[in-house]
């Protein structure tokens, strides 16, 4: 190599020792950074979330209600321009729910996944052996719920919730499908009642309308976004809602409970990630869809047209509340015999 000028061949010795201590103060430096987490990039940098796109998971097929609340959130999250980060949306249709809980365990882990969670996320655990349940999710937020009304026809001989409990006969009751949320609470408001009564599950919210308006059952519990135009128009009649308090969507219907029956059901709407993902990752999850709450877009182009009742629960607060739940819908499932194996 080219020799500079003051590097002469009387001082070489020196220099050799020069680089060598050179060397290892490198070498040292070297080893100090490895052992606190890496080269010279920050330690954080290692853990930055999110780190690729975020994938909205919806376990029912486009349309549904799981579909309809992500594409809603991405949609307000685009526009509102709450995050730089994609937003995609995929269906995993099947088993009531469980393709989705087996897509989503298998990125345990991995925060880039959010799923939608209503009611059959602990149903059909209950119901079936799928290998997983509520506890095997990382919560991240409900977000709202949907309450179950009762309701008869224009004309029914039944005014009142008493009239229900003084009739001399057992009466026919309409809604969904058997376990279902209108299931169980048709069973509360018969132990709150002290009455036997005869649910016929139907497919879906037209059928239970079309049974109750040709007088085909006596009355039906239904979520009120399907009955709302009939009751408005006076068709039906709307008795009591399963909310704890009033909703301010029939703040003219009262509770079961402020007439003195403890009825208390509803379906839930929130979300859940993987298991054990990072704190960080549960963080940025919980903040985006807590912004996402608290925009007057989200109340006016999703609860409101939907009939959902505000019911935000942060994600401490959510998993609290699906033991609770599971706890609940186990005790019912297990009355109606349909306590899986």
């Amino acid at each position: 190599m080219k020799i500079m000028p003051e590097e002469t061949s009387n001082n070489t010795t020196q220099g050799t020792a020069r680089s060598l201590s050179r060397r290892r103060i490198l070498g040292a430096g070297m080893a100090m950074v490895m052992a606190f987490g890496g080269w010279a990039l920050p330690a954080a940098a290692a853990d930055d979330f999110p780190g690729r796109g975020i994938e909205f998971v919806a376990g029912y097929g486009p349309g549904g209600g799981h579909d309809t609340m992500l594409r809603s959130m991405a949609k307000l999250i685009r526009d509102q321009d709450l995050t730089d980060t994609p937003i995609s949306v995929v269906n995993k249709p099947g088993g009531s729910g469980a393709t989705s809980m087996g897509y989503l365990n298998s990125h345990k882990g991995d925060g880039h996944y959010l799923m939608a969670a209503t009611s059959s996320f602990i149903t059909t655990p209950l119901s079936v052996n799928v290998g997983l349940d509520y506890q095997d999710f990382t919560p991240i937020a409900r977000l709202g719920i949907d309450p179950t009304i009762l309701v008869v026809a224009a004309g029914s001989s039944i005014s009142s919730l008493d009239d229900i409990r003084n009739a001399d006969r057992k009466l026919n009751v309409a809604g969904g499908g058997a376990g279902g949320i209108e299931h169980i609470a048709t069973l509360m408001v018969s132990d709150a009642l002290g009455v036997d009564l005869n649910y016929i599950p139907f497919q879906g919210d037209g059928e239970v309308t079309t049974a109750l308006l040709s007088r085909q059952v006596d009355f039906a519990m239904v979520n009120p976004g399907a009955v709302a135009d009939f009751v408005s128009s006076g068709r039906l009649n709307a008795l009591a809602i399963t909310t704890d308090e009033r909703s301010e969507l029939f703040p003219d219907l009262p509770t079961f409970t402020e007439q003195g029956y403890d009825v208390v059901a509803y379906v839930f709407r929130g979300l859940v990630a993987p298991a054990d993902i990072s704190d960080e990752a549960k963080a940025w999850l919980g903040d985006l869809v807590e912004r996402v709450q608290a925009t007057p877009e989200w109340k006016a182009n999703y609860l409101d047209p939907n009939a959902i009742v505000p019911g935000y629960l942060n994600g401490k607060e959510f998993g609290e509340y699906l033991e609770e739940t599971n706890e609940l819908y186990e005790t019912m499932l297990t009355r109606l015999g349909l306590i899986g194996g």
